[in-house]
């Protein structure tokens, strides 16, 4: 059995390497001469054994070394097995799962805003889910301390399907100030009515009489009293009406899920392009012998 350290960064698109030690115990290079044959080396004669149920063999590589140790020289011959590892295992339980995980979390952008129990629901429920995959996945690895591309597939899902949840929390954030804002139009409405009535008074009133003016007893001084045209009112009405209307909330809660329903897609490919792309080129890099 030879041993193989394991570097699981790429994981589960690693490439392991594992060597093969042949060396005398008790005898020196001067009593046993130890070498490869000539032809093939290394063979293996079933070809079924190229290929295990985790891993593929892709190269070997023979080496014969002399080693000084205090009793003399030892021959030593060494070969280096590659082997990639077959993640078609963890298409199927780790990636799959996370990508219908963070589909059903996109689901809450095309339900209505006022449903908030149930966006939360499944957006918590999609997170719990992702989580408990990931456990799955990682309990049967060795614990290692750094960073493995399982991981950042998975924290990357957890971020996308936590920003669903925040992009929940902004919609209702903006529903509730636009309910604010529409109580308060519709105060302003009802002051302007009670302010209308008023000034329709106003107007019957100048329709039934005519300017008239008021003399004193005194030569010098005089009123005259001229009731305002009702016209003006109510283009005065109008403006203030249009006024409240412009100062309505220009963002909703149905527009940002509008435009989240069309970033989360584009950022989540653009994490998958970037993702694939980067951790199977070093795979096939790494598989070259």
């Amino acid at each position: 059995m030879g041993p193989c350290f394991l570097d699981l960064s790429l994981f589960p698109m690693d490439v392991q390497e594992c060597n093969l030690v042949f060396e005398s115990y008790s005898y020196n290079s001067a009593e046993v001469n130890i070498v490869w044959r000539s032809w093939d080396p290394v063979s293996i004669p079933d070809p079924k054994a190229k290929r295990l149920p985790d891993f593929e063999l892709l190269s070997h590589v023979n080496t014969k070394f002399n080693l000084l140790y205090t009793a003399g020289l030892w021959d030593q011959l060494e070969v280096v097995f590659k082997f990639r590892r077959l993640y078609g295992f963890y298409i199927l339980q780790a990636y799959m799962p996370t990508y219908l995980s963070v589909f059903i979390s996109w689901i809450a952008f095309w339900i209505q805003t006022s449903a908030l129990p149930a966006r939360i629901t499944l957006g918590v429920s999609s997170l719990m889910a992702l989580t408990f995959q990931f456990g799955n996945v990682v309990k049967n690895l060795p614990r290692v301390s750094y960073v493995k591309a399982l991981d950042i597939w998975m924290f990357g899902c957890m971020g996308f399907i936590f920003l669903s949840l925040v992009e929940l929390a902004v919609v209702g954030f903006f529903d509730k100030l636009e309910a604010r804002r529409r109580r308060t139009r519709r105060t302003k409405e009802q002051m302007l009515v009670h302010s209308d009535s008023e000034q329709q008074w106003l107007a019957r009133v100048q329709r039934r009489s005519m300017p008239f003016e008021m003399y004193s007893g005194n030569d010098n001084c005089s009123i005259k009293l001229q009731l305002t045209n009702g016209s003006n009112t109510k283009g005065s009405k109008k403006k203030k009406i249009n006024k409240l209307e412009n100062d309505e909330v220009m963002v909703s809660g149905e527009y940002i899920d509008d435009i989240s329903s069309k970033l989360f897609p584009a950022l989540f490919l653009t994490f998958n392009i970037f993702y694939w792309f980067y951790y199977i080129g070093l795979s096939v890099s790494r598989s070259v012998p």
